[in-house]
């Protein structure tokens, strides 16, 4: 770009209006009497106008006192610093393309503050180069130091070594109406305090996060103790396309407006090859708050993370390659008390699960969720599989959820006062509908489902057909109920046949069935009641009046349902296509949630069942694990997920089975960060496993293999070939899987299903340790 003369700098007209109160008064247009003007060559740098507080050295200018500068031209390698603790500054780029070939084109140095213009109409870039080596980006602010940008012209900040616009401890950075391009090698548009952004137009393409506020903690001579690390975003439209997060906040991360298009490491269709990159759309280290705007995230990690979530507004439509929307602990969505069914608007078009959190609690909204694992999940890895803190809370607002797994998933309670919710889950042996550990409270709103029915509560309800519990697994893991057996001579269990540990064969490329723990799901049952994708349900009551209707995505084994329409002891009708099904007598939640199992001679109506095996409601003395559950409750090798429930029907994850299978050879599993850090570092040194998705449920092939890893991997083979299904075992795990057949630790599910791709339940492996003890 050549340099503007200053006669076309004059006729910009750049209105007084836009400079900020801290701004010097001028006229309506900047001229030498109310400004100074200075102009970029490649080969010097000419100034002229009122403020003097400036120093020019080749084509470097330091700005050394408070004025207004009007910067244009074109150099290939110069620089603009404000000295440090200079503040009162302006400075208006009118046509300026700077690069430097050392540092950054803009620097403010420590505690300095400015204000930073793009004049009306005018384009202007700043870079660093590839030979950059000192600070890192395009325009840097130092620590303690303050810049505001803004100016309806636009700013592109090409960061080509790391960064594109950074501040450092302490600093402050705002953003408000201009249009602002940044490219960043690394990171976009970074603060390590306080960044702010009130409007305008800002694009970012990064390598690493598009928009971030971390405080560098880990220099260890200089720690950064005092920033923030927040975000604030009040308008504006954003559009983010990052290899790392979208936004990333340390601290706090608030949103009440704006138009956002973020895409995170391609989006939801990109499978993460490192297990420690995070590339989330909105990620927050404290909390999350969105209360308006409009979004859309596409995300290869989850679409909203943080400690605490909560989207009490605005538009959100997501896909996520993982979580939709995650929090750590409590998950808040929409306002208590409001009777809002559309505010906040939430279309969760794809995810691994939709909602999870510690707690989740739903007060309004319209909320849609899709997920190929869990739709809502009160979960935490951390905290082990069962814990008083997990609860799904719903007073009010719309939700429709469409799951591959369970529906509605806690690990402990659900509760529900209000609202609607219409849930779809899988209609298997251990994923439904409806599914808890703890108790399901019903006293309001209209419930739509399949699962486990409702507890206790005041609102009556109607189920008909195999209503189940589907057994704790919480779509997460857990271990906490898992001690090894006690050694009565202190010696240390060794592998059956007297094999030693062998090594570990090589991972397989690409495999998610295999090492990396898999999210395999087992497959629908074909529905007693005749409902299957596209059934048309209808909840009728004595007179006929129809109550409720919808139409099913797939199988369904019962129909649970509820309104204030529903009155306890009242008969009501359940039809699907037109043609009953069944009926029912409406009644109260007053039964325990632990109870039955589906195993075959089993009461399918549920409730628990009296006499169980070791206490366990749902282990009745003549269900086919009955010897299993036994001999793993009386070694220690795993308890209930309550003291009155086993949960034999629940997942088993990859980070259970290497706790147990530690435990039983005599390890310590106590302490660590998370529950099942030494179970996994001792599967990893015994090259039993690679340690990988230790929260990942399990499949039988893959405990097959564990197994047989374990055992040294010994020489023994067996005829597969009578299950059709034998071709779809994993090339990794097909000597495992043989062995086990061989050994009958591993038998079909029938006379021609192996089901290795299945995921493998609490029950079954309690029956495969049990059998591969024995040898």
């Amino acid at each position: 770009m050549k340099k503007k003369l200053l006669a076309a700098l004059l006729a910009s007209a750049l209105a007084a209006g836009m400079l900020p109160t801290s701004a010097c008064a001028v006229s309506s247009a900047y001229t030498s009497s109310n400004a100074t003007l200075i102009s970029f060559t490649d080969s010097a740098v000419t100034a002229d106008g009122k403020y003097s507080g400036y120093e020019i050295e080749g084509t470097d200018v330091s700005i050394t006192a408070a004025g207004t500068y009007v910067f244009s031209g074109d150099c290939d390698d110069g620089s603009i610093t404000v000295k440090k603790g200079v503040t009162g500054v302006t400075l208006v780029l009118n046509g300026l393309t700077l690069t430097n070939a050392d540092s950054a084109a803009i620097t403010l140095n420590k505690t300095a503050e400015a204000a930073l213009i793009a004049a009306a109409g005018s384009e202007n870039t700043v870079a660093d180069t590839a030979g950059a080596n000192d600070e890192n980006a395009a325009v840097k602010v130092k620590s303690g130091a303050s810049l505001s940008l803004s100016g309806t012209g636009t700013l592109t900040a090409c960061g080509n070594v790391k960064n594109g616009i950074k501040g450092a401890s302490d600093a402050v950075i705002t953003v408000d109406e201009m249009t602002l391009n940044i490219e960043a090698a690394d990171d976009g548009l970074s603060c390590d305090d306080e960044l702010t952004i009130k409007g305008g137009r800002v694009n970012i393409t990064a390598g690493g996060d598009a928009v971030k506020a971390s405080p560098d903690t880990d220099d260890t001579e200089n720690p950064d103790t005092t920033s923030l690390g927040s975000v604030t975003i009040s308008g504006g439209t954003i559009t983010l396309e990052a290899a790392e997060d979208g936004v990333q906040a340390d601290g706090d991360l608030t949103i009440s407006g704006g138009t956002f298009a973020v895409t995170a490491n391609g989006g939801h269709t990109t499978t993460i090859s490192d297990e420690d990159a995070s590339c989330k759309g909105l990620k927050a280290g404290k909390t999350l708050t969105v209360s308006g705007g409009t979004f859309t995230v596409d995300s290869a990690d989850d679409a909203l993370h943080a400690n605490d979530v909560t989207v009490s507004g605005g538009t959100l439509t997501l896909a996520s390659g993982d979580d939709a929307v995650h929090a750590d602990n409590d998950l808040v969505v929409g306002v208590q008390g409001s009777s809002s069914t559309s505010n906040p608007k939430i279309d969760i078009t794809a995810s691994y699960e939709g909602l999870e959190g510690t707690t989740v609690s739903v007060y309004s909204g319209d909320i849609d969720v899709a997920a190929s694992d869990d739709g809502v999940n009160a979960a935490n890895s951390d905290l082990g599989e069962r814990s008083d803190k997990y609860a799904i809370n719903i007073a009010g607002g719309d939700l429709y959820i469409d799951a591959g797994s369970d529906g509605l998933d806690s690990n402990n309670d659900i509760t529900m006062t209000g609202g609607k919710v219409e849930v779809y889950g899988a209609d298997a042996m251990m994923d439904a509908a409806i599914d808890y550990d703890g108790t399901f409270t019903l006293s309001g709103g209209t419930l739509f489902g399949a699962g486990m029915e409702p507890g206790a509560g005041t609102q009556a309800y109607v189920a008909v057909g195999e209503t189940s519990p589907s057994g704790g697994h919480g779509g997460m893991g857990g271990g906490q109920g898992m001690t090894r057996p006690d050694k009565t001579d202190g010696s240390t269990m060794t592998p059956p046949d007297g094999q030693q540990s062998g090594t570990r064969p090589e991972k397989p490329s690409g495999d998610k069935n295999g090492w990396t723990g898999g999210k395999g799901q087992s497959a629908n049952r074909e529905s007693a009641l005749g409902i299957k994708e596209g059934s048309v349900i209808t909840v009728q009551d004595a007179s006929g009046k129809t109550l409720y209707t919808a139409t099913a995505l797939g199988s369904m084994s019962s129909v649970i349902f509820s309104s204030a329409d529903i009155k306890e002891g009242e008969t009501y009708t359940v039809l699907v296509d037109g043609a009953s099904v069944g009926t029912a007598t409406a009644k109260l939640g007053t039964s325990s949630s632990d109870g039955g199992s589906f195993a075959p001679g089993q009461n399918q109506n549920g409730g628990a069942q009296p006499g169980g095996v070791s206490g366990f409601g749902d282990v009745p003395q003549t269900s086919w694990f009955a010897d299993a559950v036994k001999y793993v409750s009386e070694n220690k090798l795993m308890n209930g997920t309550s003291t009155t429930a086993f949960s034999p029907n629940g997942n088993m994850s990859c980070g259970m089975l290497m706790t147990v299978l530690a435990r039983y050879a005599g390890e310590s599993t106590d302490g660590g960060t998370v529950w099942y850090e030494k179970g996994m570092n001792w599967a990893k040194n015994k090259g039993v496993s690679d340690g990988s998705a230790p929260n990942a449920s399990i499949t039988r092939e893959q405990l097959a293999a564990m197994l047989y890893r374990y055992a040294g991997e010994p020489s023994v083979s067996a005829d597969l070939s009578a299950y059709t299904d034998a071709v779809s075992i994993s090339p990794y795990a097909e000597k495992a899987v043989e062995w086990c057949v061989a050994k009958g630790i591993l038998s079909g599910k029938s006379a021609t299903r192996l089901a290795p791709q299945d995921t493998a339940t609490r029950a079954e492996c309690a029956a495969m340790l049990q059998r591969f003890a024995a040898l």
